[in-house]
């Protein structure tokens, strides 16, 4: 593996997220001063050495993705426990450098193999991989859909390692785990997950949470902006009142009230047209309601969400805390020791805002 191209950045980097207490052993260390992250996009590196995400990809119709921040990547290898000679799949391919940074620990008496629905993301992957010596174990496959396995996988796995949300492991994936193997995956909603680690023992599974987190999904295709929905809204008022619900900031009556509004828009004919583009949207996420909010035309949604401004214009600005990206950067350089140590390992956005 050639060495990066920025090890004074990267060997701060580092120092930087071992300050903040990122757990980050001399195997993960290794890898990321040996793996040049700039091979992997062409995008500005900036991000990256401030512990932000950092895109390697954007299709003609706005889809975005990202390779993670560095201290999330550090934090989702520690979790996957790796060793020389083990088979890892990674679902979801960030760019194909986090795929590297795993090969260098399994080395090549082991294997990886990428699998991503989207081919403009293989494509990438498999470009990038061949700038980079001694990727031979890693191996990539495009995917039809998630629900159904990609060919010719290695079989049986003992790491898998999820990078994007997913509403719970496939099945294809979970009967090819060894006994004694496990999964890392951000398992959740659209606005929030949790990181689970999910280990098999026999025929049972045990289940660790290891934190909030907050992925983009797995598939690009599904990052494209698109019309604010009845079902889009919907969602954001279940996530919102789950993680209200998860820390104490919503009474009963709020929460029965955010899952009856949320059922009632899940209900509306599934043919509703999008809400209408309005000028109100034009500076903010579409989301940004308040109590004045309104659209000239008549629309379901909007009559819906405006017989219930009374109490909904009240907390709306908690919902949107609650689901926004609040993005963890321990390893900035602007960060104080205090603010790093505090920081904690928190929620992660895998979106660029």
């Amino acid at each position: 593996m050639h060495m990066a191209g920025n090890g004074g950045d990267t060997r701060r980097l580092i120092q930087r997220l071992v300050k903040a207490g990122i757990p980050l052993d001399q195997n993960i260390s290794a890898a990321m001063r040996s793996v040049d992250i700039g091979g992997f996009t062409d995008y500005a590196l900036d991000p990256f050495w401030h512990d932000r995400p950092l895109m390697f990809l954007e299709t003609a119709r706005g889809g975005v993705k990202t390779i993670s921040a560095p201290h999330m990547i550090a934090t989702m290898l520690h979790h996957l426990e790796l060793s020389p000679g083990q088979e890892v799949l990674i679902l979801g391919a960030k760019g194909g450098y986090i795929a590297a940074l795993v090969a260098h620990i399994v080395g090549p008496e082991g294997g990886v193999v990428i699998v991503d629905p989207s081919r403009e993301v293989v494509d990438h992957v498999r470009n990038r991989l061949t700038t980079v010596s001694q990727t031979h174990t890693v191996r990539v496959r495009k995917m039809r859909q998630l629900t159904h396995c990609p060919p010719q996988l290695p079989e049986p796995l003992d790491r898998v390692l999820v990078t994007g949300s997913i509403p719970e492991l496939p099945n294809w994936l979970e009967s090819r785990m060894v006994d004694g193997g496990f999964a890392v995956a951000p398992i959740g909603g659209r606005f929030s997950q949790h990181l689970m680690k999910r280990e098999r023992t026999g025929d049972d599974w045990l289940d660790t949470n290891l934190g909030g987190v907050l992925f983009g999904p797995v598939d690009i295709a599904d990052t494209e902006p698109e019309p604010l929905s009845a079902k889009s809204l919907a969602e954001l008022l279940q996530e919102g009142a789950a993680l209200g619900e998860e820390i104490g900031l919503l009474d009963d009556e709020i929460l029965n009230r955010l899952r009856t509004l949320s059922s009632a828009l899940e209900n509306l004919p599934e043919d509703i047209e999008p809400l209408p583009e309005s000028p109100h949207f034009e500076d903010e996420p579409p989301w940004a309601l308040d109590s004045d909010f309104s659209i000239d035309e008549e629309h379901p949604v909007v009559d819906l969400l405006q017989s219930e401004m009374d109490w909904l214009g009240d907390i709306w600005p908690l919902l949107i805390t609650l689901v926004d990206i609040r993005l963890m950067q321990p390893g900035h350089p602007d960060k104080t020791e205090e603010e790093g140590a505090s920081g904690g390992f928190g929620r992660h956005g895998d979106l660029v805002p």
